[in-house]
């Protein structure tokens, strides 16, 4: 099949979902900016790569050995015809709308139905190593779908993932989800074709090898994508009434502009707040911070594997213990001037509800007052609520749950920073409080990389690595607290 200029890939969903400035600088941009791929990214390729040499293992199938696209679609529509049952890395592709989709499941599974080559039909099947399916495999399994209705003349109803524990987890293929396809898609082959997608930066955009030169272009720009927390719908409302610069945003009256869409007068007023923040460079306060007085200060931070589904590390710096009476379970290290680090670790991704026991056992020893828990963003509290519900829960759990602090609500409602992101790395990391994590390459995302490290080769510096990481975030937290109350002080 002569191929349009533009072919459409399931891997490009992938990237669009992260940056959508990812692909049009693959194709556009200068190779000589573009960063490298985050280790958890290729580590992912990595374990896939292995998880679906392990599930084929024994399977009686027809594979599709050839690289040649052209070549290997021919071959796969062969196999087709001739009803094969299930065939391995087929090639499926077929021009949609002055565009050639191209794509190549893991899995071809024949099925009874009508199609051209008789009483059978194929429906896709990937194999993943997560449990479930996420949004983009979905979009991935219902582009398969639509090349395959081209194909053999009928649409599959269905698709699936084998997933990490070799499970088959089915995908009903919903006109809802046929629709956001087929949107995708189109966004997706406008930026191929040369739409620079307007600026755009969100912790996702991370992810991508771009990420820098998004950063340098809308620096160069002053635009107002350095935002923080700005919704791109609203972003467009303000591009339309003449807000495209942070200096713009910065001296804009909400109250002339009119209805701008997303976003009401409460948050032009916040956007102009972090406008003006970003311009003179200086913190702006809104409040003084609310928090509460405790003896007893416990930091928390839970590392976790999205993609086992695993909360593999829960971490603790414990202030005001200093005769360590709640340092009698769990792993202890690195007794500081004012406090220590206190862990509980699932080695193997089997251990996490003896981690949950242990942790348990350790909340029964606390007092039943006179604590606060501190966290930074939902994700502890969520996680913790999550697992006891799973596997059960104490009275001891319960005051710990009572006592949960969110210092980045707390941020948010106290004090504006001249940043670009507000996770507890950048506010840090930033020059108002200097703090610095003993690894250059500390993360959330490098945390899962190294466990899924040490669980492919048992090398206990790794997870060494992983321990001092969470101990560094649990006190980062700690230092961000300090900051809040002190400054706050300040204020009159």
């Amino acid at each position: 099949m002569p191929a349009p200029d533009l072919i459409l890939t399931p891997s490009l969903f992938f990237q669009h979902a992260s940056c959508p400035h990812w692909l049009w600088y693959d194709r556009y941009g200068d190779p000589a900016r573009k960063g490298d791929m985050p280790e958890l990214a290729q580590k992912l390729l990595e374990m896939g790569v292995v998880h679906e040499e392990n599930y084929i293992q024994g399977l009686d199938l027809q594979p599709v050995l050839t690289k040649n696209p052209d070549v290997a679609a021919r071959e796969t529509l062969r196999l087709m015809r001739q009803g094969a049952p299930l065939i391995y890395q087929g090639m499926l592709q077929a021009e949609i709308g002055g565009v050639l989709w191209r794509g190549r499941p893991d899995l071809l599974e024949k099925r009874p139905g009508r199609s051209a080559f008789g009483d059978w039909l194929y429906v896709p099947v990937d194999i993943k190593s997560s449990h479930s399916i996420h949004d983009v495999q979905q979009l991935q399994l219902a582009f398969y779908a639509l090349v395959l209705e081209q194909v053999q003349g009928a649409f599959p109803e269905e698709a699936a993932i084998v997933n990490v524990d070799h499970e088959r987890v089915p995908l009903t293929l919903t006109d809802a989800l046929v629709r956001k396809t087929k949107k995708k898609a189109d966004d997706v082959a406008r930026i191929l074709a040369g739409e620079k997608p307007p600026l755009r930066l969100a912790s996702k955009c991370k992810h991508s090898p771009w990420f820098k030169e998004c950063v340098r272009t809308a620096e160069e720009a002053n635009d107002i994508a350095l935002i923080y927390d700005l919704d791109p719908r609203a972003a467009v409302g303000l591009r339309a009434a003449g807000i495209a610069t942070v200096r713009q945003a910065a001296a804009m009256d909400p109250a002339s502009l009119g209805k701008i869409p997303y976003a009401p007068t409460h948050e032009l007023l916040r956007i102009k707040r972090q406008a003006q923040s970003l311009t003179d460079g200086k913190l702006h306060w809104l409040a003084r911070p609310q928090l509460p007085e405790a003896p007893l200060e416990i930091y928390f931070d839970i590392e976790g594997d999205p993609f086992l589904s695993v909360e593999y590390l829960f971490g603790f710096w414990i202030v005001g213990d200093p005769e360590r009476r709640y340092a009698n379970i769990g792993h202890v290290s690195d007794q500081g001037e004012d406090g220590y680090f206190l862990y509980f670790l699932a080695e193997q991704p089997e251990d996490q509800e003896r981690l949950w026991r242990d942790f348990l056992a350790w909340t029964a020893l606390l007092p039943d007052d006179g604590f606060a828990v501190y966290h930074f963003a939902d994700y502890e509290r969520a996680r913790t609520l999550g697992l006891a519900k799973q596997y059960g829960d104490t009275p001891g759990f319960r005051r710990f749950a009572k006592r949960y602090v969110d210092l980045s609500k707390v941020v948010q409602d106290s004090v504006i920073f001249p940043l670009y992101f507000y996770s507890i790395k950048d506010i840090a990391k930033s020059k108002f409080l200097a703090y610095r994590w003993r690894h250059q390459k500390a993360g959330g995302a490098q945390s899962v990389f190294w466990y899924e490290r040490w669980l492919e080769t048992g090398d206990r510096c790794v997870l060494q690595d992983i321990v001092d990481y969470n101990e560094d975030d649990v006190v980062a937290t700690a230092a961000l607290h300090r900051w809040l109350v002190k400054e706050g002080a300040r204020m009159v």
